[in-house]
């Protein structure tokens, strides 16, 4: 009789034992490539795009990245300049970055997106290593959908745009975090490192305040000694204490209570937000049904994995780094309602949202794939990692005792997949429009900065900046102009 190998052992067809994955039953040179190109699709469609696409010319909020730039040329580190609020942010660091561009390449855009791509997928594959550490029996085949989700073109607003490096910056530092803190030995040393990742993404932007409620997720579901817990704990207090010192909180959003009194707005603000991960492009006023829906099954699915794999501790799955992605992604969709539902599903749809909302479900499909039950397991029970309970070739899973099929989980896998799948199909279909649009739209304020002393005020505002002063605008650029920043880096005068 034919025997087949599953994962080390040896499975008689017709023995009883479990059925095994579909992976499993295909060979190598199927399965090999098949990695390979899943991984490495989505970082060539990626790269690919910035380097057809971006545009070197400063537009839209990175004019206040220029006055870093010249305050940097009369101090070594303008400390006043670099941790200037910009709306409701500290962009410490990466205005850092912002100065060394310009000393090194004349603060060339495209470089600075170039940073970003490098940022994003070296956040990204931390996060797939971080969770395949945990789960090391789960394929790498399996993870092909994570690359292809965090690396979505959706978020083209923030590939195509230099200032949203900050974001990049943050997802990097979030991503660093987690892999240190959810180490099987987390060593003094090792929260040292975690806690100056926090306090660069904490310095980033004001999302990066978001990791440290993560850090206590991964601490409370490894069972961390209590010191660990009142370090980072401390560490997040005095890092959002010093963020908050001189603030201006009605700089972003001057309206903070619409949202607390207008919760109905505010909760279909929130699911519209997250559904929009497909990209879906909206007017001020109009919104979409399905778009709306879609985020519905989201957060259902995203409310589901937090309570099944986030409340009960759980010190060997992968569960839990999927929970804290959930928990980035929903802190971030709250932010961006509570500062944003003014601009109403417009704002919501915005492309540059999409990078963190698409954390959710990268946390969700994560949680589905770190443990093979859908319950947690009682403590003192099995490591969920262990070959006991395997998967099926329908990826359900099958307990150890009968064979019995677990409904409930096969039905949430189906409705992960149908969002993932989606996400990918229509996310790629609706991005591409934008993507030329875009860079159409670059090129005009390129050739509008490019002959700034003929250009009216009118059309500076209108391609750089609408909802900026035209004498800033102006200013700003003349001051470009004079450091031979960006696309003035080849011009003389």
């Amino acid at each position: 009789m034919d025997s087949v190998k599953t994962e080390g052992a040896e499975v008689v067809p017709g023995s009883g034992a479990p059925p095994r994955r579909l992976v499993d039953r295909l060979p190598d040179r199927v399965v090999n490539p098949l990695t390979a190109l899943g991984f490495g699709i989505p970082v060539v469609v990626y790269v690919w795009v910035v380097a057809h696409f971006s545009v070197n010319v400063i537009v839209q909020d990175q004019l206040t990245d220029v006055s870093v730039i010249s305050a940097s040329r009369h101090r070594f580190l303008p400390w006043g300049a670099l941790w200037a609020q910009h709306d409701e942010h500290r962009m410490f660091f990466p205005h850092l970055l912002d100065i060394v561009l310009a000393d090194t390449v004349h603060f060339n855009i495209q470089v600075e997106e170039f940073c970003s791509a490098s940022m994003l997928v070296a956040g990204s594959a931390l996060l797939i290593w971080a969770h395949k550490r945990r789960s090391p029996r789960t394929p790498w085949l399996y993870y092909c959908p994570v690359a292809l989700l965090s690396l979505s073109l959706v978020q083209y607003e923030n590939t195509l745009w230099g200032f949203q490096a900050a974001w990049y910056l943050i997802l990097l530092a979030l991503a660093v975090v987690i892999v240190l803190l959810d180490r099987p030995t987390l060593t003094n040393w090792t929260m040292v490192g975690a806690v100056a990742a926090g306090v660069v993404g904490s310095y980033s932007s004001f999302q990066g305040l978001f990791i440290w409620p993560v850090g206590l997720v991964l601490l409370y579901h490894r069972r961390r000694p209590g010191r660990q817990f009142v370090a980072w704990t401390a560490a997040g207090v005095v890092t959002t204490a010093l963020y908050f010192v001189d603030l201006d909180p009605n700089a972003g959003s001057p309206d903070h209570g619409y949202a607390v009194h207008h919760l109905w707005a505010s909760v279909k603000f929130f699911l519209f937000a997250i559904g929009d991960i497909a990209g879906i492009s909206v007017g001020v006023r109009a919104g979409n049904t399905a778009v709306l829906l879609f985020g519905t099954v989201v957060v259902v699915l995203a409310v589901l994995m937090v309570v099944w794999y986030g409340i009960r501790r759980d010190e060997h799955g992968a569960g839990p780094v999927g929970v804290a992605l959930i928990v980035f992604g929903m802190l971030f969709a709250a932010s961006i309602t509570q500062g944003r539902i003014l601009f109403g599903y417009w704002g919501a749809s915005a492309s540059r949202y999409t990078t963190f909302d698409l954390l959710v479900v990268v946390g969700i499909y994560l949680c589905v794939l770190g443990r093979p039950t859908l319950w947690p397991a009682r403590d003192g029970a099995p490591d969920p990692t262990t070959p006991d309970p395997t998967p099926s070739a329908t990826g359900a899973a099958t307990t150890p005792a009968g064979g019995r099929v677990d409904v409930g989980l096969r039905i949430v896998r189906w409705l992960v997949a149908v969002v993932v799948v989606g996400q990918i199909v229509v996310g790629a279909h609706s991005a591409g429009p934008d993507i030329r649009a875009t860079k159409q739209s670059q090129l005009a304020a390129a050739d509008v900065s490019g002959h700034l002393d003929q250009s009216s005020d009118n059309y500076l505002g209108y391609f750089i900046a609408p909802w900026l002063p035209h004498p800033y605008i102006r200013h700003q650029l003349q001051i470009a102009r004079d450091l031979h920043l960006s696309l003035y880096s080849g011009m003389s005068g």
